[in-house]
């Protein structure tokens, strides 16, 4: 598989990132959701403050927006220069075509009970910490049903009620140092597949360094007629040479 990079594109975001890590914190300006206008994250109307991938934005919080709640990431190309906090009731989606890199971390459940983070497509990339249920009983879901989401590490606060669910398409990549943390929330029920019907696939091969979290898959109705019609003639057959 080719791997395409655009050199401008890059360069761009590296300038953006250069200027900001030299802007002192009192020149940074937190930008919060609104949601005034509509539902599209890259609706700079939308967001007080600015966007979040403005030169001068801090971290941006999302609170719930009026009229428009939660903010749907749609479009590619947008981001956050700094941390996105998920506040309380309130959430974010991520769909079909979206893209969204958020500078540092992703906290939700930090103040109380956030709304979820769905992501039925496209690509949610954290470069810092998915901090899940931040707060001492806040929680705050990550549902993926389609899509990838991205993380440098990740924490979940099982007693507030955080978790993970994976259906259908959606991946989740991690570090590879995150295994055994991986797979005791695994084992809790904090990370789950089909809601917790299902079983969670977990990928320590294919990407070096990294571990993908899938759903298992379940064989095809007509594989398991043949294996148990297979294994049944099998036994018919030593029954006869008996």
């Amino acid at each position: 598989m080719k791997t395409i990079i655009n050199i401008k594109t890059g360069l761009l975001a590296v300038a953006t990132m250069a200027a900001f890590a030299l802007l002192p914190e009192s020149a940074r300006a937190d930008v919060y959701w609104n949601g005034s206008v509509s539902s599209s994250w890259s609706n700079p109307a939308n967001w007080t403050g600015g966007l979040p991938s403005g030169g001068g934005a801090g971290n941006a919080v999302i609170n719930p927006g009026t009229p428009f709640a939660t903010p749907v990431v749609s479009t590619a190309g947008n981001a956050t220069l700094g941390q996105l906090y998920i506040s309380i009731a309130a959430g974010l989606s991520v769909v079909s075509g979206g893209q969204l890199s958020i500078g540092s971390d992703l906290i939700t459940g930090n103040w109380g009970n956030s709304g979820a983070v769905n992501v039925s497509g496209g690509s949610l990339s954290i470069n810092g910490l998915l901090n899940m249920g931040a707060g001492v009983h806040g929680d705050g879901d990550l549902i993926i049903s389609a899509g990838t989401v991205t993380a440098g590490s990740l924490s979940i606060n099982t007693t507030g009620g955080a978790s993970m669910d994976l259906s259908g398409s959606g991946s989740f990549i991690t570090a590879a140092s995150q295994l055994g943390n991986v797979n005791y929330w695994i084992a809790n029920n904090a990370i789950t597949a089909n809601g917790g019907l299902g079983t969670v696939h977990v990928d320590s091969i294919s990407q070096p360094g990294s571990i993908v979290l899938t759903v298992e898959a379940i064989p095809e109705p007509s594989t398991m007629v043949l294996a148990i019609a297979g294994g049944a003639a099998v036994l018919f057959l030593r029954r006869r040479h008996r």
